[in-house]
């Protein structure tokens, strides 16, 4: 596949990132820089509880966690959003275990549970007639949708 490769200013990238986000597939920036447009770019999907991350090198495995970690601040209260570490295991099935069938289903669930109007805390509206769920209630249900549909057969 053909990659288009473009340069720019982290000034320019951020406000890019806002005006026209569908012109980036990927940012390639150092940590600091990538931390703020990751936050920056969490508000265009709702929140970071939904942004997967991918750290690649050349050689070896890559990292695949969530651009918000581990949310220390809220750790034993059930509010944290599960969708973004389903979504960097899907990442990590697709990239590094060459698994892109399964890396599918796990995106198709997560977006299958979304559209059943399940809602986590941070991404939950007044008004949005989505139910209220906490982390474990949020992952059960990506669960059983998981088990529930077939592995497609070609991606």
């Amino acid at each position: 596949p053909e990659v288009e490769l473009s340069h720019m200013y982290v000034d320019n990238c951020a406000m890019q990132l806002i005006r026209w986000p569908k012109q980036f597939d990927t940012i390639v920036c150092g940590n600091i820089f990538g931390d703020i447009l990751s936050d920056e770019a969490s508000m265009l999907v709702g929140s970071l509880g939904m942004l997967p991350s991918a750290s690649l090198g050349e050689d070896g495995p890559g990292v695949f966690e969530p651009c918000h970690g581990s949310a220390p601040d809220i750790a034993g209260e059930d509010k944290a959003n599960p969708l973004a570490m389903i979504l960097s295991a899907a990442m990590m099935l697709k990239y590094d275990l060459e698994r892109p069938e399964e890396a599918l289903l796990l995106e198709k669930a997560v977006e299958a549970a979304l559209d059943a109007k399940l809602r986590t805390p941070d991404i939950k509206q007044d008004g949005d007639g989505c139910e209220l769920v906490g982390c474990k209630a949020m992952g059960d249900a990506v669960s059983k949708i998981v088990a529930e549909i077939d592995v497609p057969i070609a991606v």
